[in-house]
């Protein structure tokens, strides 16, 4: 699971907006013991060279298909005959595994709104994943199996940052029905890859947040 060296690297500044044209691509060259030495990334077609201390969001994959997610910072640049960036190698418990269909999912207490046409309320959620969430319903408001609610999610993170995340969902689960606690379970139907990759991240932070208790 842990990278290698001559690994491709998909980092996502977190600075910038989270969306494919903002993605970069680098290489591992050397592994040493509390960094990455990797190649300066590149965005687009042309080569970015990222600030000190920008923190990263990064993914990769291995030969059997499945990604992994990890959070990093720039250290600095080493310049030598190759130009490379050194960034901060992260411990093996701190990379998460995501496989298809399956995400990490989270105690989590985040606010979202409810925006369909025929509901409209804000809650908080009590576990997130980067497949979907569950929260608890106000109970004037019926929801059933099945239904497809849109609304957006409020993410917080350690750094200060402050995101929208829009989704769209499909109930696929509805506990007490009749009650002021009914309780929703919604699955992701249309999310950006970018956003997900948002409550991805917020999700490790968490998860971090619960092993340094």
């Amino acid at each position: 699971m842990y990278p290698k060296t001559n690994d491709m690297l998909f980092m996502q500044p977190v600075s910038m907006e989270s969306q494919p044209e903002n993605e970069h691509r680098s290489r591992i060259s050397e592994m040493e013991e509390q960094s990455l030495l990797v190649e300066i990334p590149m965005l687009g077609t042309r080569i970015s060279r990222l600030r000190l201390g920008e923190e990263l969001s990064v993914n990769y994959m291995t030969e059997d298909g499945v990604k992994y997610y990890f959070t990093s910072h720039v250290l600095g640049y080493h310049d030598d005959a190759i130009p490379l960036m050194r960034i901060s190698k992260p411990m093996p418990e701190d990379i998460s595994k995501v496989q298809r269909r399956h995400y990490l999912r989270v105690p989590a207490q985040v606010e979202i709104a409810v925006l369909s046409p025929e509901l409209h309320f804000t809650a908080v959620t009590f576990d997130l994943s980067g497949g979907g969430l569950s929260f608890i319903a106000p109970d004037d408001h019926s929801i059933q199996m099945n239904q497809q609610l849109n609304g957006w999610i409020l993410l917080a993170y350690k750094s200060g940052d402050v995101d929208h995340i829009p989704f769209s969902g499909e109930v696929m689960r509805v506990k007490e029905p009749g009650t002021n606690r009914n309780t929703i379970s919604l699955s992701f139907t249309q999310i950006a890859d970018g956003d997900r990759q948002k409550v991805i991240r917020y999700c490790f932070e968490r998860q971090l947040d619960f092993r340094n208790r």
